[in-house]
């Protein structure tokens, strides 16, 4: 009798993210539509049950990728912002960190465009509160708020779509930084400062 493979149990968030690793391989350059969660498990090296165990189905799965993608981003740019530096300082960061993240996870961002999942809620709801840090870190004030959501968008708009031709991934955070920055601290925009 042919000894059996021995298995070993992972814990279920280990195999979880296992299967989303899977999943983002399968995906890559392929429309949703096109993919069954046997390829994914067969990726995985697991079954299909266990697939719609964890994600019951494609919107399921895809909503997880953008979860973690967003949680992968939001720990990037916390690391990347020292509060204490002042407003082009964070523009600056705050660029680099979105390259950064842009091109490790830019294939999670163009599927989770094509799959028209950038509207989600929770995609919806989680860039809210990246915005709202960030203005509460720049005054809070409707300046603040609107500068906030006004940059953001620009770096998120880079991972899912060219910048112009005659522009690199740098330009965009040079002319946050050293054209619209000082427009802003002018207006009451930047890190509070604590009296010394």
């Amino acid at each position: 009798m042919p000894a059996r493979a021995h298995r070993t149990r992972l814990d279920p968030e280990v195999r979880r993210e296992l299967i989303l690793d899977a999943a983002e391989r399968v995906l890559a350059d392929r429309m949703p539509g096109e993919v069954t969660f046997e390829e994914i498990a067969d990726a995985a090296e697991v079954s299909r049950g266990l697939v719609y165990n964890y994600f019951r189905d494609r919107t399921a799965l895809l909503v997880a990728l953008a979860e973690r993608a967003l949680e992968r981003l939001d720990r990037e740019l916390l690391a990347a912002v020292d509060p204490g530096s002042d407003l082009p300082v964070q523009i600056a960061a705050l660029g680099r960190a979105y390259g950064r993240h842009a091109r490790t996870n830019g294939g999670t961002w163009r599927l989770l465009s094509r799959a028209g999942l950038l509207d989600h809620p929770s995609v919806q709801s989680a860039r809210a509160g990246r915005v709202a840090r960030i203005a509460a870190e720049w005054g809070d004030t409707p300046d603040a708020r609107l500068a906030a959501w006004s940059i953001t968008a620009l770096f998120e708009l880079t991972g899912v779509d060219e910048l112009p031709d005659d522009a690199e991934g740098e330009d965009l955070t040079r002319f946050l930084r050293d054209v619209v920055s000082p427009a802003l601290s002018a207006r009451g925009v930047g890190p509070s400062r604590l009296p010394a």
